[in-house]
């Protein structure tokens, strides 16, 4: 397999996710880790593909995933939580973290258009092309990534909310991504590109019943798809993706 550049995940904040405002930040950085793996394992395992064989059928259905989390995640984001903060933040307070959502649409959006042409038989595979369309935007993406996790911070939203505040929106936003789930994929995905412990293995937050139905029954329907991720389906991480894996971050709140 030829030489192939992944990217670092961010560091993890510390803090606990039982204290509503230090899980803000702590489970952005794990949803934006999962981004991160995501294109990551696409770099690195399309170097394993050969056009015309179940194989690269499965690596191309699989990232059609990667692409539909970061959709998913951008649109919760500007359709939820976003709005939300800016109710005690401020109207247009979230502006930068919307600028930063368009500062990679562009090329993104080309690699969609070739995503889709592998997928149509319209474009024949090409390996250079393809690596080089997630670089064309990836560096920005995750510098974007890991500016917006300042917004999230304890200090920002202390004595904007009250915890009170927070953990109604939490219980809100529960249900609509609760909504929005597909028991055959939407775990599977996290489970294979999530943060192992220490750092994130609360996360996915599914009851042990279920996730041991999504791992041993649910997980059969597109087993070939998750072959693909960082990590296995114990989100213990590959050998090979292990040295971008994060480290605990070394911040401190600012001087009031």
């Amino acid at each position: 397999m030829s030489q192939v550049q992944l990217f670092h995940c961010l560091p993890i904040p510390a803090g606990s996710k039982d204290n509503v405002f230090e899980l803000q930040a702590l489970r952005m950085v794990l949803l934006h880790n999962i981004i991160i793996r995501g294109f990551n394992s696409l770099l690195y395992y399309s170097g394993e593909v050969q056009p015309n064989t179940p194989k690269y059928n499965a690596f191309l259905a699989y990232a059609g995933e990667v692409i539909h989390f970061l959709h998913h995640h951008h649109g919760n984001e500007e359709d939820k939580y976003f709005p939300f903060l800016e109710t005690k933040m401020g109207k247009g307070s979230m502006s930068d973290n919307v600028d930063g959502h368009e500062s990679f649409k562009a090329p993104f959006a080309a690699f969609e258009d070739l995503y889709s042409k592998l997928r149509s038989g319209e474009a024949q595979w090409d390996l250079a092309a393809f690596r080089k369309a997630i670089y064309d935007f990836i560096p920005v993406l995750r510098e974007h990534l890991e500016e917006e996790i300042d917004t999230f911070r304890p200090w920002q939203l202390k004595g904007k909310f009250t915890a009170e505040e927070l953990l109604g929106f939490e219980a809100e936003m529960d249900k609509h991504v609760m909504a929005q789930l597909s028991l055959v994929k939407d775990p599977q995905y996290l489970f294979i590109n999530g943060d192992s412990a220490p750092h994130g293995s609360w996360f996915p937050p599914i009851p042990p019943p279920i996730a041991w139905t999504v791992r041993q029954v649910l997980w059969h329907i597109h087993s070939d798809w998750w072959q693909f991720g960082c990590c296995d389906k114990y989100m213990k991480v590959k050998p090979q993706f292990a040295p971008y894996e994060p480290v605990m971050e070394n911040k401190e709140a600012p001087a009031s």
